[in-house]
């Protein structure tokens, strides 16, 4: 009897520890990446990906393309000039764009982007979600 007890509290213990392990890896899989996560290589991400990051810049001759720095990496270095890396994101959906400095997390994946018979790959935003403003930061 003690035995077919240990046994049951066994299995369901097992249960909700393989159960709690599911859910720890839906939400992992739900995360934003950080610009830092990518950066390197950032091609070997594929598929469909969200991504966290500031706006530091628009592109001027199209103002579909907006480019994306490390959070940590800005906070640290105060200059939205500052970064090694920055992610060109194309969008083009009904959300508005991202002023400068705005704090995003972006759902995209890589897309090819022709511009005067030139053709590269950048990342493709599907929609846009801004956190919050970082310039009162940046100037402080």
């Amino acid at each position: 009897m003690k035995k077919s007890i240990y046994l049951i509290a066994l299995a369901i213990a097992m249960v909700v520890l393989i159960a709690g392990c599911a859910a720890d890896n839906k939400e992992n899989e739900n995360k934003a990446l950080a610009i830092s996560d990518i950066q390197y290589d950032p091609l070997s991400f594929t598929g469909e990906i969200s991504l966290t990051g500031i706006n530091v810049a628009l592109y001027m001759p199209d103002p579909t393309i907006f480019f994306l720095m490390d959070t940590e990496e800005l906070l640290l270095c105060k200059n939205l000039q500052c970064g090694a890396f920055q992610l060109p994101v194309t969008y083009t959906g009904s959300d508005p764009m991202p002023e400068l400095a705005d704090e995003v997390v972006i759902t995209g994946s890589w897309v090819e982007y022709v511009e005067d018979g030139n053709s590269i790959t950048i990342f493709g935003a599907t929609s846009i979600t801004v956190n919050r403003n970082v310039m009162d930061i940046l100037m402080s």
